[in-house]
């Protein structure tokens, strides 16, 4: 037996909600297989560009790191400290 074959096969023993659900996955499939894939030079090169943006933000740099610690703490009770 062909591999379509098979499926089909498989296929009409579902319920037509759940062929539906087979539908969209063989369309997920169909355009995974059309997307080139970014090879990992192109991928570092990206990640390291978005952490240069990152850091030229400087998101915490209005936070004191001691002051952040304390209030953490604050918010939990420590066990045998009530």
């Amino acid at each position: 037996m062909k591999l379509d074959q098979a499926i089909q096969q498989h296929l009409e023993k579902l319920p037509l909600p759940l062929q539906g659900e087979v539908l969209d996955y063989v369309l997920y499939l169909e355009q995974k297989a059309g997307k080139p894939s970014p090879n990992d030079s192109e991928r570092r090169k990206s990640l390291a560009s978005a952490l240069e943006k990152a850091a030229a933000m400087n998101p915490y740099a209005e936070v004191d790191p001691a002051a952040w610690v304390r209030e953490q703490r604050d918010e939990r009770a420590l066990p045998g400290r009530d």
